[in-house]
């Protein structure tokens, strides 16, 4: 009799505990969830040795803050990644602290191209959402977050600098909206003045080469031109071949994907290839002067190109027809 009087006292005491815990009468964990636990903070560790995607390479993971891949025999034939700088904080509003990581990529050249990686964090490891192009051999000079809002300051390059030397400072600011970075109004501004490079017949003229060893100038520019249209594609016209495609733009920055192209051998002394190549490979522009000349800076050089009248409306927003070819690919 004793020990069911006390069975009686204590079984009501433990059933408030269990269902204190979110223990149902069933022995099941409550669906409520427990907003008690806490996620793990992303650190610098975890970062140095997180995976991540850049287009050019595909998806790696960092070690200690490094990648390497060695693809040739040569001793600068290998792709190296580092991580240059991180920075923390909530960038999708679910109360986690999130992190803005720039990774700085080379690929056996002089380029060092920037990105700003969004690493969000899920509560176990930190998983990437999207990335940005910041530039070539542009100078972080700091990088914070505050308020979802990630703020770089960068050193990039004036219409004069060597690619060794940028001098022109800038402030970016970017939002992670929908899984992918939206600029701040003050990118939004910036990309409105590509309106003046659109819409034009560019004729390359000459390509300056960094070390001014390899400077050269084009025999008839009017071979070699360069049309961007506002539908985001482009036509090229290359000597005696055609490519067409699609390009983007953010800010000073601009990506020409290798397009659909006819690639006949042109004679003896054709650029064609070496234009092709080039564009592919263009990272950033300039509109120095009198805004009737544009640069488009690559890896090693810039590409310079002269006005060459403007597109008449019929054809601003043709869509570009397939051009078909089993040639050779010059751009490999």
């Amino acid at each position: 009799m004793q020990f069911c009087k006390l069975s009686a006292v204590v079984f009501p005491m433990v059933l408030a505990q269990l269902s204190a815990c979110g223990i149902t009468h069933g022995g099941n964990v409550a669906d409520k969830p427990n907003h008690s636990r806490v996620s793990p903070a992303l650190t610098e560790n975890v970062l140095n040795n997180a995976t991540y995607r850049i287009d050019e390479l595909g998806i790696f993971r960092l070690g200690n803050g490094e990648y390497l891949h060695t693809y040739g025999e040569g001793i600068t034939q290998r792709h190296k990644v580092t991580l240059e700088k991180a920075a923390f904080g909530d960038l999708d509003g679910d109360g986690l602290s999130d992190a803005a990581v720039i990774l700085a990529r080379q690929s056996g050249g002089s380029a060092i191209f920037k990105y700003l990686i969004a690493m969000r964090n899920t509560g176990n490891a930190p998983r990437q959402q999207d990335s940005v192009l910041l530039g070539d051999r542009v100078r972080i000079r700091a990088l914070s977050i505050a308020a979802g809002v990630v703020n770089v300051e960068t050193v990039t390059f004036g219409p004069r600098d060597p690619m060794c030397c940028p001098t022109r400072q800038e402030k970016q600011a970017y939002s992670l909206r929908g899984g992918k970075w939206a600029q701040s109004a003050d990118g939004v501004a910036a990309s409105a003045s590509n309106t003046n490079i659109t819409s034009i017949v560019w004729k390359w003229t000459r390509f300056e080469d960094t070390s001014k060893v390899r400077n050269f100038a084009i025999d008839d520019p009017n071979q070699y031109t360069l049309t961007l249209l506002p539908n985001g594609s482009y036509r090229v016209k290359a000597d005696c071949n055609r490519m067409q495609g699609q390009y983007s733009l953010q800010g000073r920055l601009i990506r020409i994907a290798q397009g659909a192209a006819t690639l006949a051998e042109c004679g003896a002394g054709s650029r064609y290839a070496e234009y092709l190549r080039h564009l592919s490979a263009a990272v950033s522009f300039d509109l120095p002067g009198s805004k009737r000349v544009l640069k488009l800076m690559t890896d090693g050089g810039h590409l310079v190109f002269e006005h060459g009248g403007e597109v008449s409306e019929s054809h601003k927003y043709i869509r570009p027809k397939s051009i078909i070819s089993d040639a050779p690919n010059p751009l490999k």
